[in-house]
């Protein structure tokens, strides 16, 4: 299994919790994220009406982490082109590649350079919980800042490592599970497979990584590393985002492929990589401020504008088949996590397919343009309750 979490008091991370660590059970805590995914179903993504305003968590506004994939390139699919896995085997590569956005400043003024930083190294932590990793890792935050003063003289000398494994810059990181990561693991006292895990963190920062101080009074402590600006000051949540994704190695060999996203449509049409084919969306002369206005009398920004249908194209076999149910029938539980960086969403998640149900066909929300033009980003990001994800990016040209 796999999962992606940003770190308490840092920019989202796209609504990924932690799941399936031990201790708890991976049954349990699947559980917890089916309820907190269906929960979120009925939830609207603006207030209107009488219910009072604030920014949805579908708008990007700042930094913004939507989701970490993992990618484990296994042997030939049934199509004949390489299958991927979001779980790995000792010895496999695993590539890392991190989906984010700058909303912050708006389109006038562009989006930040973000730096993104990883660290791998941390394999079956003590308590199977990524703090568990944070003692080697402030090791290395310490390393990072007496590296930073002598690249200046030496541009190419490399980054300290963690157990070995070398960080990495960019937008993806590959990392060689151990060979012996299985070794001394005991089966789950609930039964099935014996399991290790592997822990990357991650980091983006909008301006310079320093190491700090532990200051955290609880189990998990202070994330050890933090961004800062030119004078100094240390950035909030908009501008700086850590966090972890968490790779599962089964002894019985078991993968579980990201589930596909095949493109987003508008108002039933596929929507076009090429920007010179985006589709067009007349402004809503309802501004910013007055949709979150509270009240019953405040008008709803759905009614009062065009709203146009963006749905995800995912195949009805997105689902497979959860190897950890009880039922063997059961499947696993797929959804889609909405955003936009202009404009509002009437819904900020939808259910894809239900364990029992299986594929659902209405997964689409409502967009209403921004009373402003500009370009609109719209993204989506498909996961599966085992770890796996997507993402898919599309731009709406708001005249």
């Amino acid at each position: 299994m796999r999962s992606t979490r940003a770190m308490s008091g840092a920019g989202g991370a796209g609504g990924a919790v932690k799941r399936a660590g031990a201790g708890r059970g991976r049954g349990w805590r699947r559980a917890v994220l089916g309820t907190l995914a269906l929960g979120a179903l009925t939830a609207p993504a603006i207030a209107s009406g009488c219910v009072a305003g604030f920014d949805p968590p579908s708008l990007v506004n700042g930094l913004r982490v939507f989701a970490v994939v993992a990618d484990v390139v296994e042997a030939e699919g049934e199509d004949g082109a390489p299958a991927s896995s979001s779980y790995a085997y000792p010895g496999a590569q695993v590539t890392f590649r991190i989906h984010y956005q700058d909303g912050l400043g708006g389109p006038e003024e562009g989006s930040r350079p973000v730096s993104v930083y990883w660290f791998g190294g941390c394999e079956n932590p003590i308590g199977d919980d990524y703090y568990g990793c944070y003692p080697a890792f402030a090791e290395l935050a310490a390393k990072l800042s007496e590296w930073e003063e002598l690249r200046e003289d030496d541009p190419t000398l490399p980054m300290p490592d963690l157990n070995g494994v070398p960080p990495g810059l960019g937008d993806t990181y590959t990392i060689t599970i151990s060979d012996d990561i299985l070794s001394g693991r005991e089966a789950p006292a609930t039964g099935g497979s014996r399991y290790g895990s592997a822990y990357v963190f991650f980091v983006a920062c909008t301006g310079e990584l320093k190491g700090v101080e532990d200051q955290g009074t609880g189990r998990a402590g202070t994330f050890p590393v933090a961004c800062f600006d030119a004078d100094g000051r240390r950035l909030g949540p908009d501008s700086f985002v850590p966090g972890y994704t968490q790779v599962y190695v089964f002894e019985d060999g078991r993968t579980n492929a990201n589930p596909k996203m095949l493109g987003l449509t508008f108002d039933g049409d596929a929507m076009s990589e090429d920007f010179a084919a985006i589709p067009n969306a007349d402004r809503c002369p309802i501004g910013r401020e007055e949709r979150r206005e509270a009240g019953c009398s405040a008008e709803d920004p759905f009614t009062a504008c065009r709203a146009y249908s963006i749905d995800a194209i995912i195949p009805p076999d997105v689902a497979e088949v959860d190897p950890d149910a009880k039922q063997q029938a059961l499947k696993e539980i797929v959804w889609v996590d909405y955003f936009t960086d202009l404009g509002d969403l009437d819904r900020s998640i939808k259910l894809v397919s239900d364990a029992a149900e299986g594929y659902l066909g209405d997964h689409a929300v409502k967009w209403i343009p921004p009373a402003e033009p500009g370009v609109a980003t719209i993204t989506a990001v498909l996961r599966d309750a085992r770890g796996g994800s997507s993402v898919v990016q599309r731009l709406v040209r708001v005249k």
